[in-house]
């Protein structure tokens, strides 16, 4: 469940250490893989922050979510995620999609997931890469950002 005006832990808050970009004053989202956590900060003011699942790395370690610093490239709603791997394949519907890696990897929400956001339940059970959501968090969080939104994957 999201939350609105809360203060997240101190080792991952929106003035903290690795949150320079926050300092400019612009909308910035920050997920957080070992906390299994995401906050949406507007310079240093925290706007949301959510539970999320990150990717399967302990299952696959091409399913890890990639780290580092990206750009929401578009923004996309009621759409089909698919592919496959050398595990099989998928066809997804998701009511929301933000893809931020070059368009393979992104926030979106998982009805289909059946173990609780925030837990290490992603090592073996996570998605493909993607950083999953609730589909309330997602929704708040797509109202707020646009292409271009900066997003600092650890």
């Amino acid at each position: 469940m999201w939350t609105v005006h809360t203060t997240p832990s101190p080792d991952a808050n929106c003035t903290g250490p690795g949150r320079e970009a926050a300092r400019d004053g612009v909308l910035h989202v920050y997920v957080s893989i070992a906390a299994q956590h995401l906050w949406e900060c507007s310079g240093e003011n925290l706007l949301m922050d959510s539970a999320v699942t990150t990717g399967a790395s302990g299952f696959d370690p091409d399913y890890a979510t990639p780290t580092g610093t990206f750009a929401i490239s578009r923004m996309t709603r009621d759409t089909e995620l698919v592919g496959h791997d050398r595990h099989g394949s998928w066809d997804d519907h998701v009511a929301y999609w933000m893809p931020f890696d070059d368009g393979d990897v992104g926030f979106h929400d998982a009805s289909w997931q059946t173990f609780p956001f925030g837990t290490d339940g992603y090592l073996q059970n996570g998605s493909h890469g993607c950083v999953h959501m609730p589909t309330d968090a997602i929704a708040h969080l797509y109202k707020d950002v646009e292409v271009g939104t900066r997003v600092t994957v650890r």
